[in-house]
């Protein structure tokens, strides 16, 4: 899979660097959506991806944006996209 981020990663706490990093190996090694998503899932019971970042899947991609600190809200534009 290939991806394109499209945003500014916003580095508002220690943990985003890490984070953003495990989540484009997971992309960049996944060979489906199904091995994507099980990476993802290990992904955010082992850090706090789920607190700053909000993602989903379209039919043929997977999308990535930050969670807004205020209140928790998704950011307007999407971080990144992976085409599956």
């Amino acid at each position: 899979m290939k991806v394109q981020v499209e945003g500014i990663i916003c580095n508002w706490a220690d943990e985003i660097p890490n984070v953003i990093v495990r989540v484009i190996n997971a992309i960049s090694i996944a060979e489906n959506k199904e091995e994507l998503q099980t990476a993802l899932l290990q992904i955010s019971q082992e850090t706090e991806l789920d607190k700053f970042f909000v993602y989903g899947y379209g039919a043929h991609h997977f999308w990535l944006t930050h969670r807004r600190l205020s209140n928790g809200e998704p950011m307007e534009h999407r971080l990144l996209i992976a085409e599956f």
